[in-house]
């Protein structure tokens, strides 16, 4: 999906960072790409019930729990530009859907169902208090359009068409399993720095090479071919050269005559001659200084040879192309945003009772399984709550701390919590007390009475001891 070799045209800029250093961002997800992975990990194939569901309530928490806000964008209706492509997608992404499913492949395998997949994944989201937003057209281009607005941080997405839609950052490539997690960073800012690829002439590469919209894209013109234009054309547009095929022919420069050059300093005229009378380019009065590699020489000659260059290779591409109406609707559906304004983000607390009842249903999951997964989610979300001076009903409240505990060398408090998940009719004594280990720093920011609590026992149990050990020290002596 997206413009063709588009990845491996972006490889001198992808940084491979820590997944650790997503911490404190607000990332944008492609939920249907997400789902669409899940379909084709081997491991859970035949053997997990609802495997878009597992895997998106794993990576949620992970994500999570690392500090990371995540905000999931749902497909709304799919561009008339791209009719020609939904059949042969929709059947990719349907694939691994097992038999016997409410969603089968085959010719009746549709966006709708695909769009009843992604419904389902958003009740969860719903109930572990995760954000999203429906897109009005595709994911990719909302998920840009919230990361130029400045709403998110970046977008998390392996389609490389939310660069050409505005995107500044993408992740994607990330792996949760490893001890040292590593996700691929693309930055827009270098994209453009480096290779010199502007947001119009990426829109330009995906006309030449292909992208969702005209799979194929131009017969004839290669990645190379596209990429020595973009060089020859010395900051000007794809999109500004396609208006002007549009309108007139290009300039052929009048013919120069060459002229021998020295094969020192690489300027007009011979070695012996400058070795006599020196370089005017050269600014020398004798003897020339060589040239860096890769230097070209300012003389008419030359560039005429550059124009000429260019103008051949561009002749080349435009002769496979001819520009019509349906390209310039492409373009415009990349560079014309369809998004409505959105202001900010609500994010709920998890709802252990619906979450249990939802992964009973769908996932077959224990309800006390599910209460063991989704209660870390739960204290996370209280603790960052009163952190930002939010006093919500929550369900769990923290009753003290038992101990210092240390988690992937980063201090912890064991902390003891009751939580009421229950309905009311039930006894008070079956209302569960529970413990989890919280990172202490976050712990003393959500509750410091409970902090200073835990550290006065702490005093007093050693002032307790160590008159203790002088009283029995005084027994024996």
């Amino acid at each position: 999906m997206g413009v063709n070799d588009l990845w491996s045209v972006l490889e001198p800029v992808r940084e491979s960072v820590p997944l650790y250093s997503l911490s404190g961002k607000t990332l944008a997800v492609d939920l249907s790409l997400w789902v669409c992975e899940a379909q084709h990990v081997q491991a859970m194939m035949g053997r997990v019930t609802k495997p878009h569901l597992r895997n998106l309530f794993f990576r949620v928490s992970s994500l999570t729990l690392m500090g990371v806000k995540l905000v999931f964008v749902m497909e709304g209706e799919a561009p008339k530009l791209k009719s020609e492509t939904m059949s042969k997608r929709t059947e990719k992404r349907h694939r691994g859907f097992k038999k016997g499913s409410a969603f089968k492949c085959g010719k009746s395998t549709s966006r709708g169902r695909f769009n009843a997949v992604l419904r389902e994944c958003a009740e969860m989201l719903d109930y572990l208090g995760v954000a999203w937003v429906t897109a009005a057209g595709e994911a990719e281009a909302m998920c840009a359009h919230l990361d130029s607005m400045g709403l998110v941080d970046g977008c998390i997405t392996n389609d490389g068409d939310a660069f050409l839609y505005g995107a500044r950052t993408i992740y994607r490539n990330f792996n949760m399993n490893s001890k040292d997690p590593q996700v691929d960073r693309y930055q827009a800012s270098r994209v453009q720095a480096d290779l010199r690829l502007s947001r119009e002439n990426l829109v330009g590469l995906g006309i030449l090479l292909g992208c969702d919209y005209i799979p194929k894209g131009v017969p004839g013109v290669g990645k190379e071919q596209a990429l020595k234009l973009i060089e020859k054309l010395k900051g000007e547009s794809l999109l500004e050269r396609f208006h002007q095929w549009g309108m007139a022919t290009t300039d052929v420069p009048d013919v120069v005559k060459k002229v021998p050059h020295c094969n020192i300093c690489q300027h007009p005229g011979s070695a012996k001659a400058h070795e006599r009378s020196g370089c005017s380019l050269c600014g020398s009065r004798c003897f020339c200084q060589p040239q860096d590699f890769g230097y070209q020489c300012p003389c008419e000659w030359h560039h005429y040879e550059q124009a000429r260059q260019a103008s051949s290779l561009e002749a080349n591409i435009r002769s496979f192309i001819s520009l019509s109406e349906k390209h310039w609707r492409i373009i415009r559906e990349f560079l014309i945003s369809k998004e409505k304004p959105v202001s900010h983000f609500r994010s709920k607390h998890p709802n252990l009772l619906s979450m249990q009842k939802f992964a009973y249903d769908k996932m077959e999951w224990p309800m006390h399984y599910t209460s063991e997964k989704v209660l870390a989610l739960m204290t996370y979300a209280e603790l960052m709550s009163r952190k930002c001076g939010r006093d919500v009903e929550s369900q769990i409240r923290p009753i003290r701390i038992f101990k210092l505990r240390v988690r992937n060398a980063v201090a912890c408090f064991e902390v003891i919590w009751k939580h009421f998940v229950f309905p009311e009719e039930r006894a008070a004594e079956d209302r569960q007390e529970v413990r989890t280990l919280e990172e202490e720093s976050l712990f003393r920011l959500a509750f410091p009475e409970i902090v200073e609590g835990y550290v006065k026992s702490k005093a007093l149990a050693e002032e307790s001891k160590s008159k203790e050990e002088s009283s029995f020290i005084s027994q024996i002596l």
